[in-house]
């Protein structure tokens, strides 16, 4: 045999050598990891079983014998720590199975619109009001640019209801620029709190209200009427609830006094009204 290919067979028997001998280590090594977690399995059972013993023991003595011993005690809280220690390293030590769980990703909140902002107009007025004539109160600034907002109450009686009184009212926007025709200059206000107040005559009403009708800008919010007994309050309400939990319209409080004569009345009026915001073009 030529000394060239006698060092190739020592080179590939010294590699299968080498290869033989990483086996058997790695072999060896498995042996003794098997053989470890036998061992620490026999001890776990082992002491278990120890641990059965005493407790059995400890349910079976009478009530008249002494409970286990301070030693015996420490003997098994030792033993219950140690069977906990090694459950713990068995279960890190086993090979898991279990799918990865993938958790959905939780969807933000959707938020909440804002309420829209709510303007509240207030008045507060007392006056001697003749029947038949009209209390003319408020002259807030509305909604919309150059408008206007009266409130005008009408005192009646009515001779099928004696000691009651009629009241009608009337919640109306106005152009700014028609308060000096109805000689109602003296309402307006830029406060959201007005205590002004201006008497009209029926025909003075009955002219404005037919402006109502024909002229735009003009518009009647709303007109409720109201019996009462005299010197009783009467209570008004025309509220609409928005889904946002809002609340836009009128409130009016009312109570009517008749005089001596019968001919006038002493009005105590308090109107809140929310009005809702203008409208986006």
């Amino acid at each position: 045999m030529r000394r060239g290919q006698r060092i190739l067979l020592l080179g590939s028997l010294g590699g299968n050598l080498l290869l033989l001998v990483a086996l058997l280590s790695s072999h060896h090594r498995s042996a003794r990891i098997q053989a470890e977690l036998a061992a620490s399995q026999r001890e776990q059972s082992r002491q278990m079983a120890i641990l059965s013993e005493l407790e059995s023991a400890a349910k079976s003595q009478p009530a008249s014998k002494p409970s286990l011993s301070d030693s015996e005690l420490v003997e098994l809280a030792r033993l219950r720590n140690e069977v906990t220690r090694l459950r713990g390293e068995q279960r890190a030590a086993a090979p898991t199975n279990s799918p990865s769980v993938r958790r959905s990703p939780v969807p933000a909140p959707t938020p909440v619109p804002a309420a829209p902002p709510v303007t509240k107009l207030t008045s507060t007025v007392t006056a001697q009001v003749p029947l038949g004539h009209a209390l003319a109160i408020g002259g807030w600034t509305g909604a919309e640019p150059g408008q206007r907002i009266v409130g005008f109450i009408t005192p009646a009686t009515d001779a099928n209801a004696p000691g009651q009184v009629l009241l009608q009212t009337h919640l109306v926007t106005i152009p700014d620029r028609l308060l000096d025709r109805l000689g109602l200059q003296d309402l307006r206000t830029g406060e959201n709190s007005s205590q002004a107040a201006a008497g009209l005559d029926s025909a003075r009403l009955a002219a404005l209200l037919k402006l109502a009708d024909q002229t735009a800008g003009v518009s009647v919010l709303s007109a409720p009427r109201v019996l009462t007994g005299n010197g009783q309050v009467a209570q008004i309400s025309l509220r609409q609830s928005q889904p946002d939990g809002t609340e836009f319209g009128p409130a009016i409080s009312l109570n009517p006094t008749l005089d001596a004569t019968g001919s006038s009345v002493r009005l105590e009026v308090g109107v809140e009204l929310n009005l809702a915001p203008a409208k986006q073009p």
